[in-house]
């Protein structure tokens, strides 16, 4: 999975904190907090950016009819330029567990950061319903 994504024509101030993209934990690079990738205010809360790049690699391993195993590696960036500031990529890796069912796999996945900041988690956990991309 690759996703990238940019906000031209408007400067970080005059963008809603609920329209600019964030990224971290299950859902884009595990082993970070839930969008604790990129700009943070001074009390470290997320801030967002105007634009991220993403990209997350899996092989999804059969064990049994139900059963599979996951590793994973994903990395992230983002930015409050109008592009992505690759100096700033954050990569994690994991491995996760997969019990399929008829509507879809049930997943556990643990993940680290590979490059953590002193404020970042030293691992993570997630848990989902359906492929994790």
């Amino acid at each position: 999975r690759v996703a990238i994504g940019s906000i031209i024509g408007a400067g970080l101030q005059d963008v809603p904190a609920d329209r600019r993209f964030y990224s971290g934990g299950g859902g884009s690079v595990r082993g970070y907090a839930y969008q604790g990738i990129g700009p943070k205010d001074a009390d470290g809360e997320p801030i967002g950016g105007l634009s991220f790049f993403e990209t997350s690699f899996e092989m999804r391993i059969a064990i049994t009819d139900t059963i599979g195993v996951v590793p994973s590696v994903d990395a992230g960036t983002v930015s409050t330029n109008q592009f992505p500031d690759f100096s700033g990529m954050k990569v994690g890796a994991g491995v996760g567990l997969r019990y399929i069912t008829p509507f879809g796999p049930l997943r556990i996945d643990a993940a680290v950061p590979l490059n953590p900041d002193p404020d970042d988690p030293d691992f993570g956990i997630y848990a989902g319903i359906g492929q994790a991309f």
